[in-house]
């Protein structure tokens, strides 16, 4: 047989068909770029036409899980479940209820909103109120009510003027001032008084009341007169407007088209206020600050990927000293990332928030494929082989390593296809086989540009790319303090990751849950939600039961205000009462007789005296500036501003302030009397009686009764979200809601990542075994263990009715790497140093971060199979090489290595980081922590890997070398260009004279 017969049969299968794959396409460069061309606009036409993008963070849930299902089964029932929010901020409550007719009518013409909610028509619910009070709570109405006899009966409007108001609201504050039970209604009366002639002195077109609540009548309808009311704070200075976006059939965009146009009729409202500068409209809600979220991630990596795209190709242009090879290898990414999104399209249609991040991996890692292959095909170049012949050995040297390192790389994608969370999950797939199609681009797209382009180029007129010969030289020569080194500084820095807490070892990092901290600074959709919760305690987040009666609505309702971490529970059950008591309906009539007489009219006051109500003031200023209640001296700072500013006023201005201020305090009191009149049917409260509005949100069409959880705190971050969640779950285990959504999905995607992380270690492992060992030693190694393994499983099954498969398969791994080890221990030595670059560089990576003070969240979380996979690349190539060179007297990493892998480390580094130009701080966050990672891992496999191999010595014999040599995989010489080329040319001769 002849000579290279035998060579070729030496060389690996995966080398065989590459040598086989590379023949072709530099036999044939022109059509092989012609169906290049053809597939990749293919490809990048049908994902114009076909991709999607999916807004909201329901769909990176695994549509199986539990609580996912419960949310599913709510939001079937109930509509969409989370509302659109307009939140209207103004002076004054009038042109407050203006701004939110006009943009509610708007909405309710719209057909692409629904459930419009900004007024309540109160109707028959409003005259039937009292029904909703006990008989305890009657009688104190009557007493009250029998404390104002005098003006309702003798009509002795004189004694509510204030010139005898408030001296005797002062005697009786000095004659009970030391029982507190008795004094603290008369203070809350103070206060209300005095804060309310204060805010109506700065500002006439604001009235509140002075008179305490005669009783409660509803606490969405107290204090109201009229059959309609808003949606408003107690203060008058915020409404609220609440609407459901619908979604168009066949639209995934989510509700972005909706909330576009909410925008825009927000804007329009606007500009029919022109008068009022601090009018401010804004808008919030769940899926506002998902498609916020998203819309901000897409612009943000649009902006990353065109950045990386021009820093990777500079650098390039630094590290090769050229320009032509650097841009045919940023050609060859354009069409692997065209293929790589008509693959997303075919595979999955459509981007999450997660995997829209997908453009800028394949940039940071598509990319080294194409730096390993022109590295050695330069220096083989030099060497003075012909180009078929350079691209030829290329192709069978590196290409094994560059197969090795795609596969391990989208193994560590494609193991996150095992995890629950569906987000997780397709991002893996969609970069697990972009990684491949990389690779795939490398071996055909870039030989047959190569071929094409440097066709008639002589060596001596190729670039040299950067060697770093210096540093290679310090390892070789001083291996051991260079391992002391990278080791103290690996321990040193890695240590900062931990920390001793009760004699064991704690982790220094957190992981911050709020979903918020993920989203840009400054987004007006998450500073109006902090607005709100400040303003009125209204939180965007609540749980939400489902209740299949009235009773067991009032039930759940009873059971959710006793936990610690409940504000108020909203439901519409406890608008149906029982039937009366006969007690209740006496007290009711005879309220109704109490009632009967009320003016129809505001009575005419004389003019106030300012001397005499001023006097009055000062003497109760100085009453309850000596008290010792904390009410009373909150109330003493008020009169006295008051006192200050009625004092600075004219003396027929105090007066005209005065008697407005007398007629607005009268309608108030007799506003109060007229709502509690109105309220004192009794007829029986029906289902009809409620106001449609609310029963479209609470009462399904099959008579589900939905109960509403609001949080007394903010539940964004982790701790008061797990109380909450685990206080409502204690009532309802069936609960659901945003919060338990939020809840689930953020451990989810912390245990897919971890679990991902830990599956690909172990296949990663397991592929790196198989790539060292040798032919004859793969079949010996793999069968028994898996002959073994199958008849344990087979018999565990047969026994008990299960197995567990991660048991297996981690005997399975132990049985392996015990067999290889007998085999040849090298192998498995081999396998544990490639992966000592993401091991290492991990541990680094985390105690750069701690000392950083940067956490993990659900975003950054991406490190985790990244890190593990670049870090595994770059120990592949370094031991490929050290391989390559075993018989020689000692190991040198080779100049070709070090370029390529500083190279693709640098590109990763500029890729990923160019994330850092992103507005969302979850992106930022991403490639700030990839950039530190790709470093670590650069670091360990440049001086740490390279001291330990050197220090390992010779390996096999010359003749598996000679072997070796001649099929192309033998280590690179010293890249001095004139000498290259002489023995390259030499040597061809010696082969040609065989």
């Amino acid at each position: 047989m002849p000579e290279r017969s035998k060579q070729k049969q030496r060389g690996s299968l995966v080398a065989n068909v590459l040598r086989g794959v590379t023949r072709v396409v530099v036999g044939h460069p022109r059509l092989t770029m012609w169906l290049v061309l053809v597939t990749s606009c293919a490809a990048a036409g049908y994902t114009v036409a076909h991709i999607r993008f999916r807004t909201t963070r329901a769909d990176l849930i695994d549509p199986d899980a539990g609580f996912h299902q419960r949310w599913m089964d709510y939001q079937k029932r109930f509509g969409e479940g989370s509302d659109l929010l307009v939140v209207v901020e103004a002076e004054g409550a009038p042109l407050i209820r203006d701004v939110l007719d006009e943009l509610g009518s708007r909405l309710e013409r719209d057909d692409l909103f629904s459930h419009v909610l900004y007024r309540i028509n109160t109707g028959p619910m409003r005259d039937k109120g009292l029904q909703f009070l006990d008989a305890s709570q009657l009688r104190a109405a009557r007493e009250r009510v029998r404390a104002f006899r005098p003006i309702l009966r003798d009509r002795d409007w004189d004694k509510i003027q204030l010139e005898s108001l408030v001296p005797r609201l002062t005697r009786q504050i000095r004659e009970r001032g030391g029982n507190d039970q008795d004094i603290e209604p008369l203070l809350r009366h103070a206060r209300l008084l005095t804060a309310s002639m204060d805010r109506y002195l700065v500002d006439q077109t604001y009235f509140t009341s002075p008179w305490p609540d005669m009783l409660q009548i509803d606490p969405h309808m107290r204090n109201q007169a009229d059959d309609l009311v808003y949606l408003m704070n107690d203060q008058g200075t915020m409404g609220f407007l609440k609407t459901y976006c619908v979604p168009r059939e066949g639209d995934f965009s989510g509700a972005s088209h909706p909330i576009e146009r909410l925008r825009q009729h927000i804007d329009d409202v606007r500009a029919l206020y022109p008068d009022h500068p601090n009018l401010r409209l804004s808008l919030t809600g769940i899926p506002v600050l998902e498609n916020d979220e998203m819309q901000r991630s897409q612009a943000d990596m649009i902006n990353a990927s065109g950045i990386s795209f021009v820093a990777v190709g500079i650098l390039l242009f630094v590290g090769f000293r050229s320009v032509r090879h650097p841009m045919l290898a940023l050609m060859m990414l354009l069409v692997a990332m065209s293929w790589a999104f008509g693959y997303t399209t075919l595979l999955i249609g459509h981007l999450n928030i997660l995997s829209v991040s997908f453009a800028v991996i394949l940039i940071g890692l598509g990319i080294d494929f194409a730096i390993h292959y022109l590295t050695r095909y330069l220096q083989l170049r030099h060497e003075g082989k012909s180009l078929p012949d350079a691209l030829l050995q290329t192709s069978t040297g590196v290409g094994p390593g560059i197969v090795t390192a795609a596969v391990t790389t989208a193994l560590a994608f494609f193991c996150a296809t095992f995890t629950n969370f569906l987000g997780v999950a397709e991002l893996g797939m969609i970069a697990g086989g972009g990684i491949l199609l990389c690779a795939l681009a490398t071996f055909f797209v870039l030989p047959a540009l190569i071929m094409l382009a440097d066709r008639g180029i002589e060596p001596q007129d190729l670039p040299v790319p950067l060697q770093g010969n210096g540093w290679r030289t310090a390892i070789a020569r001083l291996p051991k303090v260079v391992l002391v080194f990278a080791l103290a500084v690996t321990g040193l820095i890695g240590s900062q990751a931990f920390r001793l807490d009760d004699g064991s070892i704690e982790p220094k990092l957190k992981y911050d849950y709020n979903l918020l901290n993920l989203q840009a600074a400054g987004l007006e959709s998450v500073d109006v939600q902090d607005r709100i919760f400040r303003g009125t305690r209204e939180s965007l987040l609540f749980a939400v039961s489902v209740a299949d009666s009235p009773q067991r609505a009032i039930e759940l309702r009873e059971q959710y205000l006793q936990l610690p971490t409940v504000a108020r529970v909203e439901e519409l059950a406890t608008r149906l009462p029982d039937r009366p008591t006969q007690e209740t309906t006496e007290q009711i009539t005879a309220l109704q007789h109490d009632l009967a007489q009320l003016p129809s009219r505001i009575p005419d006051f004389a003019d106030s005296n300012p001397m005499r109500v001023g006097a009055a003031m000062e003497r109760l200023y100085l009453i309850l500036r000596d008290g010792a209640h904390p009410i009373a001296r909150q109330t003493a700072q008020i009169t006295d501003r008051f006192l200050n500013r009625f004092e600075n006023m004219s003396l027929r201005h105090q007066t005209t302030f005065l008697t407005a201020y007398q007629r607005r305090m009268a309608s108030k009191l007799i506003g109060q009397f007229r709502s509690m009149a109105n309220a004192t049917s009794l007829e029986p409260i029906q289902m009809a009686d409620l106001p449609a509005e609310l029963k479209a949100r609470f009462i399904s069409t099959d008579d589900q009764w939905l109960v509403k959880v609001y949080p007394r705190d903010q539940i964004w971050d982790e701790e008061p979200l797990e109380r909450f969640v685990k206080d409502v779950r204690s009532v309802d285990p069936d609960c659901t809601g945003t919060p338990l959504q939020n809840y689930e999905a953020s451990r989810q995607i912390m245990a897919s990542y971890e679990m991902a992380a830990l599956y690909a270690m172990a296949i990663i492992a397991l592929i790196l075994l198989l790539d060292f060992l040798g032919r004859g030693q793969k079949l010996v190694t793999l069968l028994p263990p898996a002959a073994i393994v199958a008849c344990i499983g087979y018999t565990l099954h047969e026994r008990n009715g299960e197995f567990d498969p991660v048991m297996l398969a981690v005997m399975y791994l132990v049985m392996l790497g015990f067999i290889a080890g007998v085999m040849d221990f090298r192998n498995l030595r081999d396998m544990f140093l490639a992966m000592l670059p993401p091991l290492l560089g991990g541990l680094m990576m985390l105690g750069i971060l701690t000392l950083l003070k940067i956490d993990l969240n659900p975003a950054n979380l991406i490190v985790l199979p990244l890190v593990l996979g670049i870090g595994v690349d770059d120990g592949v190539h370094v031991l490929h090489d050290f391989r390559s060179q075993r018989g020689r007297t000692s190991y040198k990493l080779s100049a070709s290595t070090t370029n390529a892998i500083v190279l693709t480390s640098l590109t990763s580094m500029i890729g990923f980081g160019s994330l850092m130009v992103a507005a969302h701080r979850g992106l930022y966050s991403v490639g700030l922590v990839l950039s530190v990672g790709v470093g670590c891992c650069l670091f360990t496999s440049l001086v740490l890997l390279p001291a330990i191999l050197t220090l390992l010595g010779p390996g096999e014999p010359d003749v598996v070398r000679s072997a070796r040599k001649a099929d192309g995989a033998d280590a690179e010489v010293e890249p001095d260009r004139q000498r290259h080329g002489q023995r390259g040319q030499g040597k061809n001769q010696r082969n040609r004279a065989a």
